[in-house]
């Protein structure tokens, strides 16, 4: 399931393939976008399928308004944006237009937490525990291009409301096509072993991965849990995970409060008992803006921090 390092390739302009590949097979999906098409890599669908693409203009609201009336009438609407307006910007066009509608609408949100060199306005940190919050939403954060187009491609066939981060730009492929099959709710499990049971998702998989990379290497006891669906998750997986450790890691791309931690907590503490759960993330606070590489190092979110982070959780 989980690529060999030496099998982690670079595949460059991941959405253009995904999205152009989706609308061949499915003509009844309609991309969309809010001025930023040459931002998220939608190049073939505007050229080679024009009738499957709609431009909304600078108007991310206005983007999910339509989307919802073009779902009304049997379309597959999929709109996408940085995930900082899909969230923030337009929540209650989420909310009201898709959310409260049994009609599939799929809202994709690009440079999704810390992955956006631009600061505060541009990062969506809150965007999971936002979208988490409304009633029947469906909330996915994939690891990588596979997660990504796989997810993609069963959310065309759920009803109501998907919000999803997206992968754009060169991008590293870690998971297998040939093996990995992503299931809406279901857990991943990317390293197996005793002592610190360590959970992820989406972009913070990654990062995950090159933090166990290190630790195998020096013959630290971990596992690894991938989650790539934060509503609705498989319960009884993340518990299962979880008592099987006395202590708990949660690594995400988002503030450590209503995400990921948050929704391990909650599980968790529904049980009663169970591991110490230690979030790593954001801790209430802004990002600087610069590239991923610094933000992550600012937070100790780089691979050798979080090893070593990991490490000290277990003492």
């Amino acid at each position: 399931m989980l690529l060999e390092r030496s099998g982690r390739k670079m595949v460059p302009s991941a959405f253009d393939d995904i999205s152009f590949n989706l609308c061949t097979r499915r003509k009844n999906v309609i991309m969309m976008s809010a001025d930023l098409s040459q931002y998220v890599d939608l190049y073939k669908v505007t050229k080679q399928l024009p009738d499957q693409y709609v431009e909304a203009g600078m108007a991310e609201q206005n983007q999910v308004g339509v989307a919802a009336g073009l779902a009304k009438t049997g379309f597959i609407p999929i709109t996408s944006t940085f995930a900082s307006y899909a969230s923030r910007r337009a929540f209650d066009q989420m909310v009201i237009c898709m959310g409260t509608s049994k009609n599939t609408g799929i809202c994709l949100g690009f440079t999704p937490g810390i992955s956006s060199p631009a600061p505060i306005h541009h990062q969506s940190t809150e965007d999971l525990g936002m979208t988490r919050a409304i009633a029947h939403a469906t909330v996915v954060d994939p690891m990588d291009v596979t997660d990504f187009a796989q997810a993609l491609d069963a959310a065309c066939d759920r009803p109501g409301l998907i919000y999803m981060r997206g992968h754009r730009g060169t991008t590293p492929r870690w998971l297998d096509p040939q093996s990995f099959k992503f299931q809406f709710g279901k857990t991943y499990l990317l390293r197996t072993g005793t002592g610190v049971g360590i959970i992820s998702c989406g972009h913070a998989s990654q990062w995950a991965v090159e933090a166990s990379d290190i630790l195998t290497d020096e013959g630290f006891e971990h596992s690894l849990l991938h989650v790539p669906t934060l509503k609705p998750v498989n319960e009884d997986e993340i518990i299962d995970f979880c008592f099987a450790h006395n202590q708990i890691v949660t690594v995400e791309n988002h503030q450590i409060s209503t995400g990921l931690g948050g929704l391990i907590a909650e599980i968790v503490t529904s049980i009663g008992g169970g591991p110490r759960i230690t979030r790593f993330g954001l801790p209430n606070t802004w990002a600087p803006g610069g590239s991923i590489k610094h933000i992550r190092s600012v937070f100790g979110l780089d691979a050798l921090s979080l090893a070593e982070r990991i490490k000290a959780v277990a003492q």
